[in-house]
């Protein structure tokens, strides 16, 4: 379902010029924007979806489509860096009113100001990497799956409150801790089979 209303909001412009002004400023690999004419990765029959999932991880869709908790059929949008407009649109208007319209993503700055970006488009709910997905998945409290933080995403730690104002309570104390700390969670460490990792 698209938010006309958040759309002529003031305060949700704003945000959203500021969100898009940050990738402009920092594409430093971490803060992506890919050509307009670059196809995002869709999968799936969204009309017919009890799931919609957007992901930050196009190479990753196969592997959320058969995450347990998620009702099935699972359709599925990939695009690394900021969204098309386009594709805002897309879930609004051609999903299924009744499914369920998820955010998957990792816990570091870019991705949380792409969320944050969609749900001034639309209203969907963060999946994305947080303590209760590392719970899901076997990974809370691995440290192993840490990464560090580019500077571009530390620096962008200190703009959240204001760009993401939720992001504590979307990502948990664990990940949360993290990112103060200067380190990161990406959706591929978040979903590694610990028996198969430590097999290998």
């Amino acid at each position: 379902m698209l938010k006309h209303n958040l759309l002529t909001n003031a305060n949700s412009m704003n945000r959203l010029n500021q969100i898009e002004s940050w990738f402009h400023e920092h594409q430093d690999g971490e803060f992506g924007i890919l050509p307009a004419d670059h196809a995002s990765l869709r999968v799936g029959d969204s009309q017919t979806a009890s799931t919609v999932v957007y992901t930050t991880k196009p190479h990753c869709l196969s592997l959320i489509a058969r995450i347990p908790t998620l009702a099935q059929p699972v359709a599925g949008i990939g695009r690394s860096g900021l969204p098309l407009r386009s594709d805002a649109h897309f879930l609004g208007n051609q999903s299924d009113p009744r499914a369920s319209l998820l955010f998957l993503g990792d816990a570091d700055p870019p991705d949380l100001l792409v969320f944050a970006w969609l749900r001034e488009h639309v209203a969907i709910r963060w999946f994305g990497v947080s303590d209760s997905f590392l719970r899901l998945c076997g990974n809370l409290g691995n440290r192993e799956i840490l990464i560090k933080s580019a500077d571009s995403e530390k620096s962008t730690v200190l703009r959240l409150p204001d760009l993401c104002p939720d992001y504590r309570e979307l990502l948990g104390d664990y990940c949360s801790s993290a990112l103060d700390r200067g380190s990161k969670i990406e959706l591929e460490g978040a979903m590694m089979d610990r028996n198969q990792a430590s097999d290998t």
